[in-house]
């Protein structure tokens, strides 16, 4: 299941999307109107609805336009303590924007979203943000920086059956809540070691 006979493709990150770009902060918000999404509004790879922040409709399409999200935008942080953390964004909070401290990353047609958002949570984009941002007093990765990540590209099959699996282990992480620390813990990193695995591409006989 995790050798390949043939050696898979890898292609820049950049290559595959029609976007990655990042927000900007706006001047004001507001206790309600267009949800704005920020870091802080993450809980896990999910974004929680009720940590939302507001702007108006005027600030979303005139001073954030470059910025407007679309269902299954990748976001992830690119600045700050939190660096790394990815959410995909759920089609229920939109209108939504965000700010600078998050980059946009929307795929073309025809790639698996949930597969690069497994991708940018591995080992493999781990390495990658400390080996750009070694000896930075503040943690940054800058758009080039994220367009030049490269990532191993299987055809669209393997993505699938990938990401079923990832999603059953995320599932198991996600749905025990209490009662067993030991099990959560266990679970997670059981998770954490077959994500990077089942990610990481090796010639048959490497």
């Amino acid at each position: 299941m995790l050798t390949f006979e043939t050696s898979t493709p890898r292609i820049r990150l950049g290559d595959i999307c029609t976007v990655i770009t990042k927000g900007t902060t706006p001047k004001k918000y507001q206790p309600s109107g267009i949800a704005f999404v920020k870091t802080e509004a993450f809980d896990g790879s999910r974004i929680v609805p009720e940590k939302l922040s507001y702007v108006d409709e005027e600030t979303h399409l005139g001073f954030l336009k470059r910025s407007i999200l679309q269902a299954d935008d990748i976001l992830i942080t690119i600045a700050g303590a939190t660096i790394g953390k990815c959410a995909m964004v759920p089609a229920n909070i939109l209108p939504a924007n965000t700010n600078q401290a998050l980059a946009i990353i929307r795929l073309d047609n025809g790639n698996y979203k949930k597969y690069v958002m497994y991708l940018l949570q591995s080992n493999q984009m781990k390495e990658y943000m400390q080996s750009n941002i070694k000896g930075s007093a503040q943690p940054n990765l800058n758009l080039k920086q994220l367009n030049d990540f490269t990532i191993p590209l299987p055809s669209v099959g393997e993505q699938e059956r990938i990401v079923s699996i990832l999603d059953r282990f995320d599932s198991l992480c996600n749905d025990i809540t209490t009662g067993l620390p030991a099990e959560i813990e266990a679970r997670r990193r059981q998770y954490e070691y077959y994500r990077d695995k089942l990610l990481t591409f090796k010639e048959l006989g490497a």
